[in-house]
């Protein structure tokens, strides 16, 4: 699991998280509902290693991530990566997507030749329903649903434990975003790892978590888990 303690996150004199103690168990989907700018991005954004952490300690499988003393490693926070709520933000305009796919694997060093990088991010394109037309294209051709499927994609690559969805369906329409998160559910069973999604659309995160916490207080209370009444969970 990954697991957070104790953490606190300070603005100057504003308080956005105070003593944070959660953790995300691999075949589970969390989820974090709240007002928008109220610290849920700001605890994604921490657990991924672009914000520093005030106080506190991450975890993953038991490992330490960082702390208020120990700086993010990030050998250990590949475990953990973000799809945010605009997914062509995180292409390049002037790349194919396919190229895109195939840099990551090769940086990463995924595979030990090219035809086992092209297997590679084959494999991911089949994965996450992406066409071979789609590979082809640079991402002003591609829907807003398929750019969506390639920026998860370039997550799945590095094998995370933890997948966070930074308001990632928020842009999405109805159908569009009930298909991407029907795939995410089939990943969540085939590769045993945990989702956090992160939205403050209420009715999304109820229907979609198996537990959801919301934001009061300057940190998350569970509110409900899946097969209980609100009073249970609590």
């Amino acid at each position: 699991m990954i697991e957070i303690k104790s953490l606190s996150k300070s603005f100057g004199k504003k308080v956005v998280l105070e003593d944070v103690n959660l953790c995300f168990e691999y075949g589970k989907i969390t989820g974090l509902y709240g007002d928008s700018g109220c610290g849920k991005s700001t605890l994604a954004k921490i657990l991924c290693g672009i914000e520093k952490l005030g106080k506190g300690e991450i975890y993953a499988d038991g490992e330490l991530v960082c702390s208020d003393k120990v700086k993010y490693k990030r050998k250990v926070g590949k475990r953990i990566q973000t799809v945010y709520q605009q997914p062509y933000a995180a292409l390049d305009p002037v790349q194919r997507i396919g190229a895109s796919l195939y840099e990551i694997v090769s940086y990463n060093k995924l595979a030990k030749s090219r035809a086992e990088q092209k297997a590679v991010v084959e494999n991911i394109a089949v994965e996450m329903n992406l066409a071979k037309e789609t590979l082809g294209s640079f991402p002003s051709a591609i829907s807003g649903g398929e750019a969506q499927r390639v920026a998860i994609a370039k997550c799945l690559l590095l094998s995370p434990k933890l997948l966070i969805l930074d308001e990632a369906t928020s842009m999405l329409d109805v159908s569009t975003q009930a298909n991407v998160l029907a795939r995410i559910k089939e990943l969540v069973i085939k590769r045993n790892m945990g989702v956090l999604l992160i939205s403050h659309d209420k009715e999304l995160v109820e229907n979609f978590c198996d537990s959801v916490y919301t934001y009061e207080n300057c940190n998350f209370v569970l509110k409900n888990t899946k097969g209980e009444t609100d009073d249970e969970a609590l």
